[in-house]
């Protein structure tokens, strides 16, 4: 009996499976229980985070007038904002620190990422989102940083 390679449409996605994928693929489908056919939960609102870093990037490269600096700081940003689900002004001083303590290290080793990121500290800043003293408190992370860098090098 001759094997046929399968072509699989879902949704925008198309699989082609060749012959020795096929039996591994139709071992690893699952049916749904009764309970998630009936539920209310939907999936396709569930966000996947290597989907929207490569769409976050793509839109990122379209800037003519960012350098890119400017635009690996904004994708940084807006990876971490997504993925810790920061949804509320309230949150955005939590937030900041949280980075600068997350990406501090790679922050300190590039002058240019570290002051992109000072700018927009005082940019959220201007807008009422960041006060003086979480300003301070990520910039003192940053220096520890800093500090760090110096002595390793």
């Amino acid at each position: 009996m001759a094997k046929i390679s399968i072509f699989i449409i879902i949704g925008w996605l198309v699989l082609f499976l060749t012959p020795s994928c096929i039996d591994s693929f139709i071992l690893c489908m699952k049916p749904m229980v009764m309970d998630q056919v009936l539920s209310d939960r939907d999936s396709e609102d569930e966000v996947d985070d290597d989907i929207a870093d490569f769409e976050d990037r793509r839109m990122l490269d379209d800037f003519v007038d960012v350098t890119n600096d400017e635009k690996h700081l904004m994708h940084l940003w807006n990876s971490f904002v997504r993925k810790q689900r920061v949804l509320a002004d309230g949150h955005v001083p939590w937030a900041c620190e949280a980075f600068s303590k997350l990406h501090g290290q790679e922050l300190a080793l590039s002058p240019a990422l570290f002051w992109c990121w000072r700018l927009f500290m005082i940019k959220l800043w201007n807008h009422g989102l960041l006060d003086g003293y979480t300003m301070n408190s990520c910039n003192v992370i940053l220096e520890r940083h800093q500090g760090k860098g110096l002595d390793i090098q």
